[in-house]
């Protein structure tokens, strides 16, 4: 089975470059190197695609072929980019039937390796959730040269890219990576993503645990998005960890409400933070940012009935517990979420310039909410 490689600006022929092979790949500053060079990336992934007789391969063309899966005729692997964990690339396995793409994700760090182990289960767990967690199969472990190297391989966002805020001709805008064009999108659409954003994580929260996705970010890439069609589509790529909130040994009605609170709360603060461009300054989304996430919020709960002692619609309920408080209220509950960031992180000085008018929108997204 033929196998092309490509790595942009260093490779040709199917091939990367021989002394970029020799080359160690990009290491995260935080974790101890593993040592490996892109040689041994390579050696990873052909081992386990040529393993048991094509099992992984055979595998991830049954997602599309439940029965009589076409020969497969090349794979063609790009290696695009280096993370803080992983080492991800695209593979398309080549067929008559056509071109079908996986993401591999893989990790070279004893660290990054116990990650993989913990996001790919947790996809799994919480796939039946929402549509926008890619699909996972596969998590393989392979030595090479005494180090283990762990990947799993998964669904391909087609068309889907990394956005950013950005400086605009307009003041901060989106920015949607798309390729090598560069595509500001309008104020609707903006919009549109950061409701979908809120949607996605509410419909993984647990109100009855607590549970939800954390931590994620947008300066990160966590999110992506499609904008080939009229309406903006968002997916979720990476689910790191999946913990509570609080810990609570019983739970009554109100602290599932309070619970929610907390969440939104939180969701709407993170909802706003990113990157300028990815990698510049702390970026703050303006004000349309918090009633795109509270109506994604809202969104995300519809179809959620019965939920602990309270009988019918939950999203009923939260709104009600909402309108009931105060400003001052609201306050106290965003002051309890930021002093539970890290104290040293990059973007404590955004927060603390602009949580106040932060709550003071949110209280009158929820007073017009009410009010409607």
């Amino acid at each position: 089975m033929q196998i092309i490689w490509s790595l942009p600006g260093h490779s040709g022929g199917g091939k990367i470059d021989q002394d970029v092979l020799e080359t160690p790949l990009p290491a995260d500053r935080d974790y101890e190197e593993a040592g490996l060079c892109y040689g041994h990336y390579v050696r990873a992934v052909e081992s386990v695609l040529d393993s048991e007789g094509g099992r992984v391969v055979s595998g991830l063309l049954h997602t599309h072929f439940p029965e009589n899966p076409p020969e497969v005729l090349s794979i063609h692997v790009a290696i695009l980019k280096h993370g803080h964990f992983y080492h991800p690339a695209c593979m398309t396995l080549h067929t008559a039937e056509g071109a079908y793409p996986f993401v591999i994700n893989l990790a070279v760090t004893p660290e990054a390796g116990g990650c993989a182990r913990r996001e790919y289960a947790l996809l799994g767990k919480l796939a039946h959730r929402s549509e926008a967690l890619p699909r996972v199969q596969s998590l393989e472990s392979v030595m090479v040269d005494g180090h283990t190297v762990v990947l799993f391989f998964g669904e391909w966002f087609e068309g889907f890219h990394e956005f950013h805020e950005t400086r605009g001709p307009e003041g901060d805008q989106v920015v949607v990576w798309a390729g090598e064009d560069h595509r500001l999108v309008s104020k609707e659409v903006e919009t549109s993503i950061y409701r979908q954003t809120a949607e996605i994580l509410t419909l993984l929260y647990n109100p009855l645990t607590f549970e939800l996705v954390q931590p994620w970010h947008h300066a990160a890439g966590d999110f992506v998005v499609n904008i080939e069609s009229a309406k903006a589509r968002v997916k979720l790529i990476t689910v790191r960890q999946y913990t509570p909130m609080v810990n609570l040994e019983e739970v009554e009605a109100e602290d599932l409400l309070e619970g929610a609170l907390l969440f939104l709360m939180t969701l709407s603060i993170r909802n706003r933070l990113d990157r300028y461009d990815g990698i510049g300054e702390v970026a703050w989304v303006g004000d349309h940012g918090v009633s795109a996430t509270v109506e994604g919020f809202f969104d995300g709960l519809m179809g959620r009935d019965d939920i602990g002692g309270l009988d019918g619609p939950f999203g009923g309920w939260v709104a009600k517990y909402l309108a009931a408080h105060t400003l001052d209220e609201f306050q106290e509950t965003a002051l309890a979420v930021v002093s539970s960031f890290n104290p040293r992180a990059s973007e404590m000085g955004v927060l603390k310039e602009h949580l106040a008018d932060h709550v003071a929108v949110f209280y009158g997204v929820i007073k017009g909410r009410d009010e409607n």
